[in-house]
């Protein structure tokens, strides 16, 4: 099965094809965050984009540069709002034990079942905000049903219905520039400005990727 062209490039930096088809783009976007901006960018998990790719061929009918064109959409998962919603059962246990409420924070990462055991966690279920088409940011809203769920605090379960959210999306433009003999450009940009830049392949090749993160390469 031919890879996408994208993917090509990716092997030609890396020496490797990234783990699952396509899956180049995503990881050098998250490249460039950290290399540009010292952002983290997940690139494992899912993002929703669109675009198109136009390709430029020689005299001889081979490929002499390809742009891939694309908006993506990045859910700022840190500038989100939460809100449990608990069962009437522990809506009792809270107003006597914690008076002040229980909040979602960072503390509360995993849920648990009956027995104790982790169900699911809080970032396995922000991968499943929806994405949107078009180029303009939006507040994605929702819920998510956990019926039979459990969040622990203080030793004690406290059990859940939901969590409702509201997280902001931004909407970001990229061009990915692949010219002939593997060299590439990667073009950065965004509406709000805060990157706009070129990074080339001897930049991208100090990028270093492992458990869905990005790391400059340190060399001994």
């Amino acid at each position: 099965m031919q890879k996408p062209p994208i993917d090509d490039l990716f092997f030609q930096l890396y020496g490797y094809y990234p783990p699952e088809s396509g899956q180049g783009f995503q990881m050098l976007i998250a490249a460039a965050f950290k290399l540009l901006a010292g952002q983290e960018m997940s690139y494992d998990r899912p993002w929703a984009n669109e675009g198109r790719t136009s390709t430029e061929l020689d005299e001889n009918g081979g490929v002499q540069k390809i742009v891939l064109t694309m908006v993506m959409h990045v859910a700022e998962y840190e500038q989100g709002e939460f809100s449990l919603i608990f069962t009437d059962e522990s809506n009792e246990k809270i107003a006597r034990q914690e008076p002040e409420g229980l909040q979602l924070t960072t503390e509360f990462q995993k849920f648990y079942d009956a027995e104790g055991n982790v169900s699911t966690t809080l970032d396995e279920l922000q991968s499943l905000v929806s994405g949107a088409s078009g180029d303009e940011d939006f507040v994605a809203s929702g819920g998510w049903i956990l019926t039979g769920q459990y969040l622990a605090y203080k030793n004690e379960l406290y059990g859940v219905r939901g969590i409702d959210y509201s997280i902001p999306v931004r909407a970001i433009k990229y061009k990915i520039v692949i010219e002939g003999g593997g060299q590439a450009k990667l073009l950065v940009r965004s509406d709000s400005g805060e990157i706009n830049r070129q990074i080339k392949a001897v930049d991208l090749r100090k990028a270093t990727f492992k458990d869905g993160k990005v790391e400059p390469m340190i060399k001994g």
